[in-house]
């Protein structure tokens, strides 16, 4: 049986070739501000591929939408396997993460000064050889007079700063490259062409023409309705630095507060 690619909606582009592994099924999970994953259970009609041909390389798939156009998952190998096969054919799995999952794999102690948290962020990123994100940031951020990375990750590191600061991101793939996005509003984002809306078709046997939603859930869930902060400023000791947010909710149970002390400001 001829091993190819071309009659299939889904094209694998991986270290190996072409024409050398295929998708049996993809399961892929994205949120914001989250390392995404994408498992990949895929075929070869050869046994014995070098899997260490493929950890740490890009692999891409392209996915062949109505109209002609593509759909992109891009991803570095983190992980990859062999199964038992069927048939004629090798099984092998493969784990894809994006370049931002290579930060956990690092770890320094490092002292940034006089630097905002973006672009010590920025130079972390750089510092690693990566160049591939892009700031989409809108609002203005203050200058850290003393920042230390300290005995953690270089992603546990970016990832505090982040949320201290309210940064949150997320990728675009394409057929070569994920790009980080940077982000602290919904401004940033746009609708992905041919995604400005996506379908709902109940679960059937019935083959669909497209891609579409197929099962929807709301839920809503217990909130605390009011958060503190306190601080002390050993310059001012005397200075009240109690802050508090209330947020009005429409539940039950939604007087219980929330408190933390340092809250890591002194004005």
């Amino acid at each position: 049986m001829l091993f190819s690619q071309h009659t299939r909606l889904v094209h694998v582009d991986s270290p190996l070739g072409p024409e050398v592994l295929q998708l049996q099924r993809l399961e892929g999970r994205e949120e914001l501000g989250r390392l995404f994953s994408h498992e990949l259970e895929l075929v070869s009609s050869n046994p014995a591929l070098p899997l260490d041909a493929l950890l740490g390389k890009p692999m891409s798939l392209a996915l062949e939408l109505p109209g002609g156009s593509r759909r992109y998952f891009h991803g570095i190998v983190a992980r990859c396997s062999q199964g038992a096969g069927a048939g004629q054919f090798a099984s092998y799995q493969v784990t894809l993460r994006p370049w931002l999952w290579l930060l956990t794999r690092t770890s320094d102690c490092r002292i940034f000064q006089n630097q905002k948290v973006p672009d010590i962020i920025k130079q972390v990123f750089r510092d690693l050889g990566f160049s591939d994100f892009e700031d989409a940031l809108s609002r203005s951020y203050r200058e850290w007079e003393y920042c230390v990375q300290y005995r953690e990750t270089s992603f546990d590191f970016v990832s505090r700063l982040m949320e201290q600061e309210g940064i949150y991101y997320w990728f675009r793939h394409e057929q070569s490259r994920h790009i980080l996005v940077l982000s602290d509003a919904y401004g940033a984002h746009q609708s992905p062409p041919n995604y400005a809306s996506v379908p709902y078709y109940p679960p059937t046997l019935e083959q669909r023409e497209r891609d579409h939603f197929y099962d929807w859930h709301m839920a809503r869930e217990v909130q605390s309705g009011s958060l503190s902060l306190n601080d002390y400023d050993f310059q001012r000791p005397g200075a009240r630095l109690e802050v508090r947010s209330n947020i009005a909710r429409s539940h039950a149970a939604a007087d219980y507060p929330l408190y933390d002390y340092p809250g890591e400001y002194v004005q």
